[in-house]
């Protein structure tokens, strides 16, 4: 529970922090969809078997959910920019796959939040 709150209070602190920025130009990252918790604390490596399972049942846990950029390693912190969509909803179906994602990227410190327009399967 006390993790719960702490994740609970840094999504808020996310997601106050990106609005307080000037716009930002919309761009496309690639990558895949990734529960941050297991992804951080458990080393849960892209290619593990069991990512996708475990993914799903911490997301339905209320774990952030992210982001993983092909290439980099950045991890995206990912906030619904259409009020009252569900990140989990949204990003729950992706989980296990190569991704495309549309939106804004915003940065405070050494957090980096997307704010997600759009997401789709990704042929690269």
């Amino acid at each position: 529970m006390h993790r719960l709150c702490a994740v609970l209070t840094l999504c808020l602190f996310v997601v106050s922090a990106a609005f307080s920025q000037s716009p930002k130009k919309e761009t496309t990252i690639y990558g895949e969809v990734i529960d941050v918790v297991s992804y951080v604390t458990n080393s849960m490596k892209p290619d593990n078997p069991d990512r996708k399972a475990l993914s799903e049942s911490s997301a339905k846990a209320g774990n952030p959910l992210g982001i993983l950029e092909r290439g980099t390693g950045k991890i995206y912190m990912v906030a619904m920019n259409q009020q009252g969509a569900s990140a989990v909803q949204t990003l729950a179906p992706y989980f296990g796959l190569k991704i495309f994602a549309v939106g804004r990227v915003y940065k405070k410190g050494g957090v980096q939040l997307f704010m997600l327009n759009d997401i789709g399967k990704s042929v690269k």
